[in-house]
C-alpha cells in the first residue's frame, strides 16, 4: 500500500501509509516480545483495556505483549517514545483520542512531528458517566445546571488531567449549557473518579468501568451518560442529550498506532489481531462489564475517524481558549 496522504489528526497529522518490506524479518514477525506503551496510569480505562488486549494479542501472535505505563502530558510522553522507536512492530502504543485528537491543540511543542505514527486500528469505545458526589443534593442534569447557574464557579469537577477526554467532555458540557464549573485535574481517570466518590470534588465525567463498583456501592450518583446511547450497564441513566443538552456527545476512543515506516505486512498482522479480539465473545463480555465496547477498523478508517475528532475538539479548544502552555 502506497502512502497517499497525511490526515490532520491529533499529531497535527497522522500519515495513513505503510512501507513495503517483504523481507525475512517481516515474514518471521513476531519473534520477540512486543511492548505496548500507554500514556496513562494503572487502574484507568486505558490500562484496563491495554492489559486485556495484550493478553489476547499474545495468544494470537504467539508472542508476549508487555504493557508499559508511561503517563504524563496527556499521553504525549508515551506517544513520543513510540514515535522514536524502531519501526519493526515491537513497540506500539494504545492511545486515546485525548492524545491523538486533543493534545496537539493544547501542546504547541510536541516531542514528535506530523506523521510520526501510523494507525493500525481503532480498538474500543467507552462512554463517560457524569457522576456527582453523594452529598450533592441535585436531581439529574437539570439539578446540576440549576445549582451551577445559582452559584457560578462554586461547583467543581474532576478530570483525568488537562486535555483528557473527561476534561474536554466537561468543557463541552459547560459550553453548551453556558455554565461556569471549576476544573480540578487529577493524574488519571482512576484518581479523578475516586475524588468524586470521596467528596473532594462535586462532580466529574468519569470512566464508567472505574465508576461502576462505586455506583453499586452507593458512593457515586450517576446523572447521565456521555455517549450517543444509554449504557446497557446503567440502562436507567439517560444520555446527557436526553437529559436536556442538545448536541452533546463525547466518548473515549482507544486506538492502536505504530511508528511511521512500520512495514505494511506487520501493520496488517497487528490489525488482524485486533479484529480477532473484536470477534472473541469472552473478551467482549469481559470488557463490556467495564463499559468498553470493542471495535476494529482498518488503518485508513482509523485515520479518517481521528481526523474528524481532531477537527471537532480543535474547534471547542479554540472557542474556549484552552491551553496547557
Amino acid at each position: 500500500m502506497n502512502c497517499k496522504h497525511a490526515l490532520a489528526a491529533g499529531l497535527a497529522a497522522i500519515a495513513v501509509c505503510a512501507t513495503p518490506a517483504a523481507d525475512a524479518q517481516t515474514a518471521s514477525y513476531p519473534n520477540q516480545p512486543i511492548r505496548l506503551v500507554i500514556g496513562w496510569t494503572a487502574g484507568g480505562a486505558t490500562d484496563i483495556l491495554a492489559r486485556q488486549l495484550a493478553a489476547h494479542m499474545a495468544r494470537q501472535l504467539e508472542q508476549s505483549v508487555v504493557v508499559d505505563n508511561r503517563p504524563g502530558a496527556v499521553g504525549t510522553i508515551a506517544q513520543g517514545e513510540v514515535s522514536r522507536a524502531k519501526p519493526d512492530g515491537y513497540t506500539l502504543t494504545l492511545a486515546t483520542n485525548s492524545t491523538y485528537a486533543i493534545a496537539p491543540h493544547l501542546i504547541k511543542s510536541l516531542p514528535y512531528g506530523p506523521g510520526a505514527l501510523v494507525p493500525v486500528s481503532l480498538v474500543g469505545v467507552s462512554p463517560l458517566i457524569l457522576a456527582v458526589k453523594t452529598g450533592l443534593d441535585v436531581q439529574g442534569v437539570k439539578g446540576v445546571l440549576e445549582m451551577a447557574r445559582k452559584q457560578p464557579g462554586q461547583l467543581n469537577y474532576s478530570s483525568g488531567g488537562n486535555g483528557s477526554t473527561s476534561h474536554l467532555a466537561a468543557e463541552l458540557f459547560k459550553d453548551l449549557t453556558r455554565t461556569a464549573i471549576t476544573h480540578i485535574p487529577y493524574k488519571g481517570g482512576g484518581p479523578a473518579t475516586l475524588a468524586v466518590a470521596a467528596g473532594e470534588v462535586d462532580l466529574g465525567f468519569v470512566d464508567i468501568g472505574v465508576a461502576l463498583p462505586l455506583i453499586r456501592a452507593g458512593r457515586l450518583k450517576p446523572v447521565a451518560v456521555s455517549g450517543s446511547a444509554r449504557s446497557p450497564l446503567l440502562p436507567q441513566v439517560p444520555t446527557v442529550e436526553e437529559a436536556g443538552v442538545p448536541r452533546f456527545e463525547s466518548a473515549t476512543k482507544f486506538a492502536l498506532f505504530a511508528p511511521a515506516g512500520t512495514p505494511s505486512p506487520i501493520i496488517e498482522r497487528l490489525y488482524e489481531a485486533v479484529r480477532s479480539a473484536q470477534k472473541n465473545d469472552e473478551l467482549n463480555d469481559k470488557l463490556r462489564q467495564q463499559g468498553i465496547e470493542l471495535v476494529a477498523s482498518s488503518p485508513a478508517e482509523l485515520g479518517r475517524d481521528a481526523s474528524e475528532g481532531f477537527a471537532k475538539w480543535g474547534r471547542l479548544i479554540a472557542e474556549r481558549k484552552l491551553s496547557l502552555e
